[in-house]
C-alpha cells in the first residue's frame, strides 16, 4: 500500500480498517449520517460513518483487493462502520470481475461461485442503498449472467418490505441482465415492487427500466406502462420515462391521470 496509507503490506482485514479510519473525518461523517438517512425510524437508522468519502475508500481497494482472502474480506464486510463494509463489498468486486476472466470454465465458476455465495450470505451487512448500488450489479448480476437457472433473486424480490436490502439487491442486479438483452426480469421484478412500500425500492424499478429503454428496450417498457402505470408510484414512473422526450413524457402522464380519473 502507498506509504501515506499504511505502512505495512495489507494482508489482513485490520490494516486495511487501520487505513479507512486513518482518514476519519468527523465533520463529514456527520453530513454523511444525514445523507444517508441514519436517524431513528430512518432507512438507514443506526449506521455509523467515519467521514470518507468514496475515491479515498477506493484508494485502499486498489492497494489491498488483491492480497486479501475472502475470509478476510468477510471481516471487512461486517463490520461496524459504513466505509469498512462498502470498502470489503468493493473488494468482493474486484475479485469478482477477476475471477470471470479466468480461461478454464470450470475454474472460473469454482471461483465465481465462492464469492457470489459469500456475498448473499453476508446480506444482512448489504444494508444501504450505495452498498447495495455498487455491489449488486458486478456480483450478483453477472452471476445470474452466467447462471441462467440461478433463482435466489425471485425469491428475494418476493420477501416482504421488511427485507428492503434484500428486494433492493434483487432489482438493481437486473442491470446486467437487461444489457444481456433480458428484459422480461426486469420487467417481473418491477412488477412485484409497485405495491411496495418503500420509496427507495420504486426508484430502483424505476431506474432499471429507464436503463432497459436505454438498451433497446423501447417497447419492452411501453408494454409495462401499458399495463400497470396505473399502479405506478409516481417516482418509479418518473425514474423509468427519464431519457424520453418531453413529449412522450406528457404522453405517459395523461394517460396514467386518464386511467386514474
Amino acid at each position: 500500500m502507498n506509504k501515506d496509507i499504511i505502512d505495512t503490506p495489507c494482508t489482513m482485514a485490520e490494516d486495511v480498517k487501520a487505513a479507512i479510519m486513518s482518514m476519519a473525518d468527523a465533520k463529514q461523517a456527520k453530513a454523511l449520517m444525514r445523507f444517508f438517512k441514519t436517524g431513528k425510524g430512518d432507512y438507514g437508522e443506526g449506521d455509523k460513518f467515519l467521514g470518507v468519502k468514496n475515491p479515498k475508500v477506493r484508494m485502499v481497494v486498489k492497494e489491498a483487493w488483491k492480497e486479501i482472502s475472502l475470509e478476510e474480506t468477510a471481516v471487512l464486510v461486517k463490520d461496524e462502520w459504513h466505509e469498512v463494509r462498502l470498502c470489503g463489498l468493493l473488494i468482493l468486486v474486484e475479485k469478482m470481475l477477476k475471477s470471470m476472466k479466468i480461461k478454464n470454465e470450470k475454474d472460473r465458476d469454482i471461483e465465481c461461485e465462492k464469492i457470489y455465495k459469500l456475498y448473499v450470505s453476508l446480506h444482512q451487512y448489504i444494508n444501504n442503498w450505495d452498498l447495495v448500488d455498487l455491489s449488486a450489479i458486478k456480483i450478483v448480476g453477472n452471476w445470474e449472467i452466467m447462471h441462467p437457472e440461478e433463482d435466489l433473486m425471485e425469491k428475494w424480490i418476493r420477501l416482504s418490505d421488511d427485507c428492503l436490502w434484500q428486494r433492493r439487491i434483487a432489482i438493481v442486479s437486473t442491470w446486467m441482465l437487461l444489457r444481456d438483452g433480458r428484459f422480461d426480469s426486469v420487467t417481473s421484478r418491477s412488477e412485484l415492487l409497485l405495491s411496495s412500500k418503500q420509496n427507495l425500492l420504486h426508484k430502483a424499478a424505476g431506474w432499471m427500466l429507464r436503463e432497459m429503454y436505454k438498451h433497446n428496450g423501447e417497447d419492452a417498457l411501453e408494454s409495462f406502462l401499458r399495463h400497470h402505470i396505473k399502479d405506478m408510484p409516481s417516482v418509479m414512473l418518473s425514474y423509468a420515462c427519464e431519457k424520453m422526450t418531453q413529449d412522450e413524457k406528457s404522453y405517459w402522464r395523461k394517460y396514467k391521470y386518464a386511467l386514474v380519473e
